[in-house]
């Protein structure tokens, strides 16, 4: 018999809607009925993707004795944390303030007011190396909050307020690291901070490399996308290249850039034999994956492949790796394309880390079932499962390309096995990140076929997900129903940089159009007065768990959403946004950039992208009466530069109109903080202009 998550929209709560616990989504009726019983309320909070949320489901909520118990002592509410990213976030902080870690699946004990009083990840069905049963953890539970009330409420008063307080704690701590990696020069150049901040930055990403694997850190290694966005970034010739610590740190971003997607990309972390990463590698080499594979993962990553391969080409000095990176974004697309477009048009969540075994291997484990071959091992001489990574092939050793004939054979065996399950929901940050991605990655690898799946998507998102008369967001939809809770920042400024770039890369302006719409939207519900929110309004369980909205300016698994909305409203070149001041916006993101640099460099590449972003805005181009064919002229004519550091606009949406000029007709102005130059009045003549100044690298 079904529970109420039967008529979820998430895919992962209808994985738990045949369990015999009598689950609750995350509701104010939920919280009540807990108010009604004088119980408490268990919170379970996992993805589809997740590895040991299948575990604990099936060891524990198909269980009908373990969920008796769960029905009889609690309300049991089970969240997807994708779906509700603000659920996920202030229950995730309480639990690494209770126990010192954090992880999913992750099972937090609740007040019927929702204040967390105990909280854990995965509980064994039976005790096991020192951790208890999840049925003596509730038991405990039940005990505590039958015997000792008081103590329990205490507690969780105690954890509420420290969780309230959170932001205080994040604006001291960064206001006192300011002063000591940036030292405010006499001048008060913005030029000097921001290569004072790079400096310290740079310094801090090799203090934290694991130069004998790659990567950053010593145990697990997860892709750090938003870093290597920012080296790709920082790594870029620009204006005053002459200068040599410029010089200088454009050499160390690229060889840090480069050195650690080789590791990724050579290594067990891509799938080379159908396309896409893995989520992380649980060894410090990247030579084993956890199997899961994510939209967000792989569209970030595609869009530093892409960045890096113009980089190289343009440099002229690495064709293989430009090859090597080249092969390894088009395998990517080629995996969007073949596995994650939904009926609708847009793009799944994820894929999950778990499949059945093919026959012939009955004792391979489920996890990577998929995506594993059996081969004599090099130690032993026996067989078992192996990732396969470069060196299978004669040609790895070389170019880090697996063998072709290698690939095909391990394709054609793969297409006997059980597929694993796809997540199908829509979540709009995570294709916003795909139309970034897709949209750069067609222009800079001269691949347009790729700018269609990233136009289809984008016109789903903007007619289902927008709601047209208030202009909000919605975070997720399945099968063409959308979900009711609207979407976090992270939707808002993913989607309208998505939209941004989708413009940049076709030059269809309604797109750009959308975007600064979007943008309007964004800042009216998101930006304050000197902080940027991630919720536009607190759900009031949360709010009672101690959370205040608050953007977190550290990177995760994606560049803070607080950074991608500073770098997206740079871009978009408009010197107001929602009744803002863009600068100003912008300036309340990047005032605490020093103190990130120095508290977590490996967690700052968003904010340091932003602070670049605000450096360097891209120069506009504003054109005038063009024809539809002179405007195809002139964004070809910019090449790869239209999508990174020049903007083409229409002079009907020029944020700062367009200048008059004595000659009349087919007119293009170069543009920065407000100034033109000479405009030219030609395709030829704006060609001659760019090629004279594009030049070689270091």
């Amino acid at each position: 018999m079904s529970n109420r998550l039967a008529h979820a929209t998430s895919p992962y709560l209808l994985q738990h809607a045949e369990n015999p616990v009598d689950w609750w989504e995350f509701t104010p009726e939920a919280f009540a009925t807990a108010r009604e019983r004088d119980v408490p309320v268990l919170l379970s909070v996992g993805y589809a993707a997740c590895h040991w949320c299948h575990v604990m489901a099936h060891e524990s909520f198909e269980d009908r004795d373990t969920a008796e118990y769960m029905n009889a002592h609690f309300v049991s509410v089970k969240v997807d944390r994708e779906q509700r990213p603000d659920v996920d976030s202030i229950y995730m902080a309480a639990t690494q303030l209770l126990t010192r870690q954090g992880g999913w699946p992750m099972t937090v004990f609740l007040t019927p007011e929702g204040r967390a009083f105990h909280a854990g990840t995965y509980y064994p069905p039976r005790p096991v190396q020192g951790r208890p049963s999840f049925v003596q953890v509730m038991t405990a539970v039940t005990e505590a909050w039958t015997q000792r009330r008081d103590e329990v409420l205490r507690s969780a008063e105690q954890v509420s307020e420290a969780l309230s307080r959170h932001p205080e704690l994040v604006d001291r701590m960064l206001a006192d690291a300011g002063p000591s990696v940036v030292a405010e020069p006499a001048s008060g150049a913005d030029e000097d901070r921001t290569g004072r901040l790079v400096a310290a930055w740079l310094d801090g990403l090799e203090v934290a490399r694991d130069a004998a694997h790659e990567g950053f850190g010593t145990g697990a290694k997860f892709p750090p996308s938003p870093a290597l966005d920012a080296l790709a970034r920082l790594a870029r010739p620009s204006e005053g290249g002459a200068d040599p610590t410029a010089a200088a740190e454009r050499r160390t971003a690229r060889h840090l850039l480069c050195v650690t997607l080789d590791a990724m990309v050579v290594g067990a972390l891509q799938d080379h034999v159908g396309g896409g990463f893995f989520r992380y590698s649980v060894t410090p080499d990247w030579s084993l994956p956890h199997y899961e594979k994510m939209l967000y993962d792989n569209a970030q990553l595609l869009r530093v492949l892409a960045r890096t391969v113009e980089l190289l080409d343009r440099v002229g000095t690495d064709p293989s790796r430009a090859a090597r990176y080249r092969h390894a974004a088009t395998a990517l697309v080629a995996w969007l394309q073949r596995e994650m477009i939904t009926p609708e048009g847009a793009f799944a969540a994820s894929l999950d880390a778990d499949s059945d075994p093919a026959p012939d291997e009955p004792h391979a484990e489920r996890e990577g079932a998929y995506y594993t071959f059996s081969r004599p091992s090099r130690s032993s001489g026996g067989s078992r499962p192996e990732p396969v990574t470069a060196s299978w092939g004669e040609a790895g050793s070389v170019t880090g390309v697996l063998d072709e004939s290698v690939r095909r054979a391990l394709w054609q065996r793969r297409l006997t096995r059980t597929a694993p399950h796809r997540d199908d929901k829509i979540v709009t940050a995570w294709n916003g990140m795909a139309l970034t991605a897709l949209a750069e990655a067609g222009v800079l690898l001269d691949r347009p076929e790729w700018l269609q799946p990233a136009t289809t998507a984008a016109a789903f998102l903007w007619e289902n997900h927008r709601d047209a008369a208030t202009g909000t967001l919605a975070r997720t939809s399945r099968g063409g129903v959308v979900d009711a809770h609207e979407g976090q920042l992270e939707d808002y400024a993913c989607l309208g940089a998505g939209l941004l770039a989708l413009y940049r890369a076709t030059g269809d302006t309604a797109w750009y159009e959308r975007s600064a719409a979007l943008a309007d939207t964004a800042v009216a519900r998101f930006a304050r007065e000197d902080t940027v929110l991630e919720s536009a309004e607190v759900d009031p369980t949360l709010a009672a768990a101690g959370s205040t909205g608050r953007a977190e300016p550290f990177d995760d698994v994606a560049a803070s959403s607080a950074a991608i909305l500073a770098r997206w409203l740079t871009e978009l070149s408009r010197p107001e946004a929602g009744g803002r001041k863009v600068q100003e916006v912008v300036a309340a993101v990047t005032g605490a950039a020093a103190g990130v640099v120095l508290k977590a460099p490996t967690a700052a590449g968003g904010t340091v992208s932003a602070v670049l972003g605000a450096a360097r805005p891209p120069e506009l181009l504003e054109v005038a009466h063009a024809s539809a064919q002179q405007w195809d002229q002139v964004m070809d004519t910019l090449g790869a530069g239209r999508v990174l550091d020049t903007l083409v606009l229409d002079g009907a949406v020029a944020p700062y109109g367009v200048p008059g000029t004595s000659e009349p007709g087919f007119t293009v102005w170069r543009c920065r903080d407000g100034r033109c130059e000479l405009p030219v009045h030609s395709v030829a003549q704006l060609a001659r202009r760019v090629a004279s100044e594009r030049g070689g690298d270091d």
